[in-house]
């Protein structure tokens, strides 16, 4: 513990629950962002891409497949004026406040890891948000300051776990990997890869039982005891 340089650590599952509500109003939200950014396109379009973008989910593939979901979508609704890849996913990356709740503990464990000296990257496969939406995110959450370097897989190309994924959360964190922690929710995803690269491995169960077997380091069911046991509070 006394080396440790680096706290990795997930977003959806780990720092807030993984789904977020459906709410009817948020697609109201995203066409209006959309007819924004994409002056030209109308009304109905950008309600039927909405709609069809609003219930994709990423295939279980470690090559981000974003721009093929976003080419399919707009394939089927057939606009007549040209949507980047970038104008569709920020019209569909909503701001995380009012729509979700940090897990209890989130902010003193990401607090304490900062002022403790550690860097804190932040390690998350996504759908729809660059590092760029990440911050945004985690500065309206006030918690920008917590944080050294976000590590997104839409950026990166590739997702937990495969390995370029990996190499790019250690050179955020600048440091070997085994002066690293990771902290997960996914088994496959979190804790697998850090295991076998020499990083002390901390598996939360916050929104699931907790798991009858793992390759963690350590279990826990909360944030507050994951800053318990790095010492940071």
């Amino acid at each position: 513990m006394n080396r440790m340089r680096a706290l990795l650590i997930d977003v959806g599952g780990t720092l807030w629950p993984d789904a977020w509500p459906n709410r009817p109003e948020d697609r109201q939200e995203q066409m209006r962002r959309l007819l924004e950014r994409v002056p030209g396109l109308a009304q109905e379009q950008a309600s039927a891409l909405v709609m069809a973008l609003s219930v994709v989910h990423h295939p279980p593939t470690e090559r981000q497949q974003t721009d093929v979901l976003i080419a399919q979508a707009v394939g089927a609704v057939r606009p007549n004026v040209v949507l980047s890849d970038a104008a569709v996913r920020n019209a569909m990356c909503l701001p995380p406040r009012g729509r979700v709740e940090l897990f209890p503990g989130a902010r003193e464990l990401l607090r304490g890891a900062a002022e403790g000296g550690l860097r804190v990257i932040v390690v998350s496969n996504v759908l729809w948000r660059d590092v760029l939406a990440h911050r945004r995110d985690f500065k309206e959450l006030g918690l920008s300051n917590y944080i050294s370097d976000y590590v997104s897989s839409l950026d990166v190309g590739w997702r937990k776990p495969n390995p370029a994924f990996l190499d790019a959360a250690v050179s955020a964190a600048g440091c070997a990997p085994g002066d690293c922690v990771m902290v997960g929710d996914s088994e496959t995803n979190d804790i697998v890869p850090a295991h076998a690269r020499g990083m002390l491995a901390i598996r939360v169960a916050i929104a699931e039982p907790l798991p009858a077997t793992t390759v963690a380091d350590h279990v826990v069911d909360s944030l507050h005891a994951v800053a318990e046991l790095l010492g940071l509070i």
